[in-house]
């Protein structure tokens, strides 16, 4: 299961906080499973964890909000998702 953080992209500098956040990320040895641009206006990242500790510190250092997966998840829907990110771990076109 893919633990998500959705933080917003402030009006700051899109480089110096995406910097900011993959420092962090490699000084705690963290590898996000996915990194993309959330659907909408582009104001927003997605980032997915393995685990939901990495995710939570995540957003303890930087914000944004942990989604939940939904209740009723289908175990398929999940083998859909695990099979689109081991084509595209990154979430990179």
């Amino acid at each position: 299961m893919l633990h998500t953080v959705e933080i917003g992209l402030f009006c700051g500098d899109v480089i110096a906080a995406m910097s900011n956040m993959m420092t962090w990320l490699g000084s705690r040895g963290s590898q996000p499973v996915m990194f993309q641009q959330a659907a909408g206006d582009g104001s927003a990242l997605c980032v997915a964890f393995s685990t939901e500790a990495e995710a939570l510190a995540f957003v303890c250092a930087f914000g944004g909000r942990l989604i939940r997966p939904e209740a009723g998840a289908s175990a398929k829907r999940r083998e859909a998702t695990e099979m689109l990110l081991a084509k595209n771990p990154l979430g990179r076109a």
